[in-house]
């Protein structure tokens, strides 16, 4: 197990950080895409539409559990560099806490009003059904879906990052066993589904339980008096990554009204096929992200400034790689990809096909933009991090979405997305050349 410090620059020790959490987060994400693949293979193309539309609900979840992990690994890696190891756990347990009551309530209004929330999410006539169904049984794994990531988060702080990979790849692989199961064995369609990604996130937060509470960890659960001005330090740090996914739900929400207005309902299917594309890929860089921060944050706390840009020049150089293989793919075999959600005989596969070429341009400038987020965060530069993560979510890429609805320009939808990625990563670009970090 690595001790709770930087131990070199090697790219050895660099890659020992990030290929578990790109791993952790591919897998995390491989759930909800799972679960698209075997309801577009087992229910159809409108159940698929129908829980593509209640991502946005999954998106809160993931952005809760991001908006206070994040935060919280930041603090207790300071604490650690500092050899301030009791603060740390206090700090640990006071989030673990404070996420269970949070996933109680979500849990609540959830439940009492999961129809209007599918219509609100841009459900119709066709897709409520489905929609409802998903995001009531889903809810009520609120808690094993906010608190399992938070726990994953924290065991690459206790420094044993290997495990998030392995707790997160057990519960993939529950999750695939039921979807098979409940989808193809019962037909028990979309309510199979959800309760397959829901009994597999109890999977996970039960190993990295165990994990905390078998000793072996060191950090551990520990008496603690609730201080509200820790939250005040945890919120802005986690921002810049709970807006990431707060952003992929915003935009699925104005898509599916977007396009549901230009194209029709029955045209959901082909943004539900990009959002999965999409969810991976934002993931993967993410992951690189959340890989790098734990190293910048512990060598902030051992106040070594060139360690800290080794990691940031490496991250990049690891986002432009993946980005650019990822594009190609997209690009020279984009149908390979849409055969896994849509069958070659749906009226809609050449008009995924085409969108997928052209939104997969934005995977490139956007992996950039997520990496510097995630650097400002880990810096502690709160403020850098909100305004880029924020500033791209929800100004830049909705406006570049609503623009091109509002002049009717159907066929340029699909576009939009690289516009908005090409604005925010210019606005890194320049909060990076402000902050002199290079």
């Amino acid at each position: 197990m690595l001790s709770p410090s930087v131990p070199s620059r090697s790219w050895k020790t660099f890659l020992h950080y990030v290929i578990p959490s790109v791993a952790a987060m591919v897998l995390f994400s491989a759930y909800t895409i799972v679960d698209g693949i075997f309801v577009s293979k087992g229910v159809g193309e409108l159940a698929l539409a129908g829980v593509n539309i209640s991502l946005p609900f999954i998106n809160i979840l993931s952005g809760t559990a991001i908006l206070l992990s994040m935060g919280t690994s930041t603090l207790c890696a300071f604490a650690l560099g500092r050899g301030e190891h009791e603060k740390a756990e206090k700090i640990f347990t006071q989030t673990v806490v404070a996420i269970v009551v949070i996933a109680a309530v979500i849990t609540l209004a959830v439940s009492l009003f999961s129809e209007p929330l599918a219509y609100f999410l841009g459900a119709g006539p066709q897709t409520v059904g489905y929609s409802s169904q998903y995001l009531h049984v889903v809810c009520l794994f609120s808690v094993c879906f906010i608190l399992s990531y938070c726990l994953e988060v924290m065991v690459k702080v206790d420094g044993a990052p290997q495990l998030a990979m392995f707790g997160v790849g057990v519960s993939f692989l529950i999750n695939v066993g039921l979807d098979y199961l409940f989808i193809m064995v019962w037909h028990w369609g979309v309510f199979g589904a959800a309760l397959a990604t829901g009994l597999a996130q109890l999977g996970s937060l039960i190993f990295f339980l165990a994990y905390f509470l078998s000793g072996k960890s060191n950090l551990r659960f520990r008496r603690f008096s609730f201080h509200l001005k820790d939250f005040r330090r945890i919120l802005p740090l986690g921002i810049a990554d709970c807006s990431i996914e707060l952003m992929l739900g915003f935009l699925t929400l104005l898509y599916n009204h977007v396009i549901t207005n230009l194209l029709g309902e029955s045209s959901l299917p082909i943004y539900a096929v990009i959002a999965y594309v999409s969810l991976l890929v934002s993931m993967v860089m993410q992951g690189i992200a959340q890989g790098m921060m734990p190293l910048v944050s512990l060598a902030v706390g051992e106040q070594d400034p060139s360690a800290i840009r080794l990691y940031l020049r490496r991250s990049f150089l690891l986002v432009l790689v993946v980005g650019a293989v990822v594009v190609g793919v997209c690009l020279a075999a984009p149908g390979g990809i849409v055969a896994l959600l849509l069958s070659g005989e749906s009226t809609l596969f050449d008009q995924t096909v085409a969108a997928l070429r052209q939104f997969a341009l934005s995977y490139l400038p956007a992996g950039i933009t997520i990496v510097l987020a995630g650097y400002f965060a880990a810096l502690g530069r709160a403020g850098s991090s909100a305004l880029l993560s924020l500033g791209r979510g929800f100004v830049l890429l909705p406006a570049a979405l609503l623009v091109l609805n509002l002049l009717g320009a159907s066929s340029l939808i699909w576009t939009a997305a690289l516009i908005g990625e090409l604005l925010s990563l210019a606005l890194g670009l320049v909060l990076l050349r402000r902050n002199k970090t290079l």
